[in-house]
C-alpha cells in the first residue's frame, strides 16, 4: 500500500504569493496573442490564469514581499502591469499579419466592405480577419503557443515578484526596433499578394491604353478580385514560416525591454 504524501500547509506566505502570480497571470491572459481576442470567453481565460498560477505558485515561494498591507499593494499593481506589458509586447510581433492583410485589402479594394471584426471589435475588412485568424488557427495547431507559455513562465525567473523592471535606452530602442520589424515583417507576409496585385494594375493599365473600347475600368474589380482570392493561398501557404520565424524574436522581446 502505498504511503498517502500530505499535501503543503496553506500559510499566509503561500496564499501572498499565489494572489501575486496570479495578479501577473490574469493580466497577462488579457493581453496575449491569441487569448486577448474577443473570442475566448472569460471562463476560459480565468481557468487557464487560474491554473498556471497553481503551477507556478511553489515555483516562486521563495520571492514573496514582506508581509504589509502596503508592500501587498504595491507588488500587486507592479504585477499586474508586469503582466499586461508582457502580452503586449509577445504579440507585438505578430501585429505583422493583421498589418499584412490590411494592406493586402487596401491593395485589393476590399477594404471597402469593412465590417466590424468578431475577434477585436474593431473595424476589419477580408483580408485583415483571415490573416488574423489563419495566424490564431496556426499558433495553436503547432507547438508555438507552448513556447510563448514556457517565455511567460521564464518571466518569474528574470523579473521576480520583489522587483520592478527599469525602463533604459536600451529597452526604449529595442521597442523602436519591434515597431519597426512590424512593418517589415507585414511587407514580407503580404509580398506575394502584393506583388501579383501590382502585376494586375500594370495588365490593366496597359489594356485601357491601348484597348479603350474594353473598359478595363469597369473590369477592374472582378479582375483584381479574382486575382486577389487567388494569391492568398499562396500567401496563407507561407504564413507558417513567418509565424515560426517570429516566434523566437517575440518571445525574447519582452525581456529586452522589461529588465
Amino acid at each position: 500500500m502505498t504511503p498517502e504524501l500530505p499535501l503543503p500547509a496553506l500559510t499566509t506566505a503561500t496564499l501572498t504569493t499565489f494572489l501575486l502570480v496570479l495578479a501577473r497571470t490574469s493580466s497577462w491572459v488579457l493581453t496575449a496573442p491569441g487569448l486577448s481576442a474577443r473570442g475566448v470567453g472569460g471562463t476560459g481565460r480565468l481557468a487557464l490564469a487560474g491554473g498556471l498560477s497553481v503551477f507556478l505558485t511553489p515555483l516562486v515561494q521563495d520571492d514573496a514581499p514582506e508581509r504589509s498591507l502596503a508592500a501587498f499593494a504595491a507588488a500587486a499593481l507592479g504585477q499586474v502591469a508586469i503582466g499586461l506589458a508582457l502580452g503586449f509586447l509577445t504579440g507585438l510581433l505578430f501585429a505583422a499579419f493583421e498589418v499584412a492583410g490590411t494592406i493586402a485589402d487596401l491593395s485589393s479594394g476590399f477594404s471597402y466592405a469593412s465590417i466590424v471584426d468578431p475577434l477585436s471589435g474593431q473595424p476589419a475588412a477580408a483580408f485583415s480577419r483571415l490573416f488574423a485568424m489563419a495566424f490564431i488557427a496556426v499558433m495553436f495547431a503547432s507547438d508555438a503557443y507552448q513556447t510563448i507559455v514556457a517565455g511567460f513562465v521564464h518571466s518569474f525567473t528574470v523579473l521576480p515578484l520583489t522587483s520592478l523592471p527599469s525602463l533604459d535606452a536600451g529597452a526604449i530602442g529595442a521597442l523602436g526596433s519591434a515597431v519597426t520589424g512590424v512593418i517589415g515583417s507585414a511587407i514580407q507576409v503580404g509580398a506575394p499578394l502584393l506583388g501579383v496585385l501590382f502585376l494586375t494594375d500594370v495588365a490593366l493599365s496597359m489594356a485601357s491604353r491601348f484597348v479603350p473600347q474594353a473598359n478595363a475600368l469597369a473590369m477592374a474589380m472582378p479582375v483584381k478580385t479574382l486575382v486577389a482570392l487567388t494569391a492568398a493561398g499562396a500567401t496563407l501557404a507561407l504564413l507558417p514560416g513567418h509565424a515560426a520565424g517570429l516566434l523566437d524574436p517575440a518571445v525574447r522581446l519582452p525581456f529586452e525591454v522589461l529588465r
